[in-house]
């Protein structure tokens, strides 16, 4: 990760571009709140207008020089609000969220984000806020939020902007990246030796294994720029305290928990067998205080290992999941991959293309958000009964994520004195539809002792 927080990409910021712009398939992340009474109209129209004024209404300019980075300037004042009228059911309130996801939104043009409202039959709202996750990762995104409601001040742009950007400026970071992706060349064939003389000594870990059918990888990813498809979800709400002690009580974190029982969920599904160890990837954050660029994620995959006691101890997976989240904030443990990264953006999109074709999904992801401030809990208003977070590809169909081969991803969020589960269905034949997904889910939960408070 650099040091520098000038206002040019990170290569965070590079993969998710590159996923619309090379891959055809972009990535929208999409933040709820199912808040028990309306804010009023103006409430809406104060936050929009202080979210224009924050980090997230950047958009990216690209450099005049190949192998420069693209750059971040502020994003021209706009109107992001809609604000419907006509109430939603409450069991059709994760329809709507998928229907907010088709918002015009453009890391390049603009607009970087939309935010939505909707009434609740209930007497409740539903409040959607969607951004280009090239603009920003979780992060960021729930301190623009915090910083909107509050009406605090925060940078535009992650470093002092300059409305001039030179041609000498561009040739200048293209340098730099050409002798980083030299240096990541030389590390990476370091850390390859290195991983390989300790498999050879017998020091090396057995890498999980994988439990997708190696068929699925060779299938094509064909993105579809028509589609509207949108994979199966559902938001759960539990109580935050019984979260805390069904992990306690096994000897677990509330981190460790989301990782078994979200592995347990593609056993479930028939797609890892019991005794599997699965490689569950989730993402670390990299972000420091002051520090204001879009995405600053690393990642991990820890290994879990879905054993028949599982149910009983999460010892086990709570060292593992502490030793990756360890190694992955340290640059001396960087993998080959890891060290690549200069090189990666460096690559012709019809090669990146087909690299990407041929890795295939992870079998499990899960992302734990954390605790959401007061502030941004309620939007100004009483805290919210339910927050879904979630990250979704778009311009893909069903035949795509049979190509992918992935299985379940899961994102966990606290608030006040509940936490809500997302849980998102990747494979399309062993988990067909939402139904098929409740049930799976509340059966894991079950298994847990955990009952959920709501469901949608």
């Amino acid at each position: 990760m650099s040091d520098v927080h000038d206002n040019r990409f990170t290569f965070g910021d590079e993969a998710y571009f590159l996923s619309g712009s090379a891959l055809g398939i972009p990535v929208a992340s999409q933040h709820t709140w199912r808040l028990p009474q309306p804010l009023p109209a103006g409430a809406l129209a104060a936050l929009h207008d202080n979210l224009t004024r924050g980090p997230l209404s950047r958009l990216a300019v690209p450099a005049g020089v190949p192998a420069a980075r693209h750059r971040w300037v502020p994003a021209p004042a706009g109107t992001r609000l809609t604000i419907d009228e006509h109430a939603v059911p409450p069991d059709a309130l994760m329809r709507w969220c998928d229907e907010r996801l088709a918002a015009p939104i453009d890391p390049l043009h603009g607009p970087a984000w939309w935010l939505s409202a909707t009434p609740i039959t209930d007497g409740g709202q539903l409040v959607s806020f969607v951004t280009h996750h090239t603009i920003g990762d979780g992060g960021l995104i729930l301190q623009a939020i915090d910083a909107a409601v509050t009406g605090a001040t925060l940078p535009r742009v992650p470093g002092p902007h300059d409305e001039v950007v030179r041609l000498r400026d561009d040739a200048r970071d293209a340098g730099r990246q050409l002798r980083a992706a030299g240096r990541g060349l030389v590390g990476a064939v370091r850390a390859a030796r290195a991983a390989r003389a300790a498999r050879s000594d017998g020091d090396g870990e057995r890498p999980a294994r994988a439990s997708v059918p190696q068929q699925r990888a060779s299938m094509p990813l064909r993105a579809d720029r028509a589609s509207s498809y949108v994979p199966a979800f559902v938001a759960v709400d539990l109580s935050a305290a019984a979260w805390r002690d069904a992990a306690a009580a096994r000897g677990g974190t509330g981190n460790s928990l989301l990782l078994m029982l979200s592995a347990g969920l593609v056993v479930a599904a028939g797609l890892a067998q019991e005794g599997d160890t699965i490689g569950v990837a989730m993402p670390v954050r990299l972000r420091g205080d002051g520090d204001y660029r879009s995405n600053v994620l690393g990642g991990a995959s820890v290994p879990v290992q879905v054993g028949p006691d599982r149910y009983r101890d999460l010892r086990r997976v709570r060292a593992a999941t502490k030793k990756e989240l360890t190694r992955a904030t340290d640059p001396d443990s960087a993998s080959v991959m890891d060290r690549l990264e200069p090189v990666v953006r460096l690559l012709p999109k019809p090669v990146l293309r087909k690299i990407v074709e041929r890795m295939p999904a992870s079998l499990v992801s899960v992302s734990n958000v954390g605790r959401i401030t007061p502030e941004g809990s309620g939007l100004g208003g009483p805290t919210a009964t339910s927050m879904m977070c979630r990250g979704v590809h778009r311009n893909i169909t069903p035949d795509l994520l049979r190509a992918a081969g992935g299985g379940v991803t899961t994102w966990l969020q606290e608030f006040g004195d509940r936490v809500t589960l997302t849980v998102e269905a990747l494979d399309p034949d062993r988990i067909p539809d939402r139904d098929a997904l409740a049930a799976l889910v509340t059966g894991e939960l079950d298994r847990w002792g955990l009952t959920p408070l709501d469901l949608w």
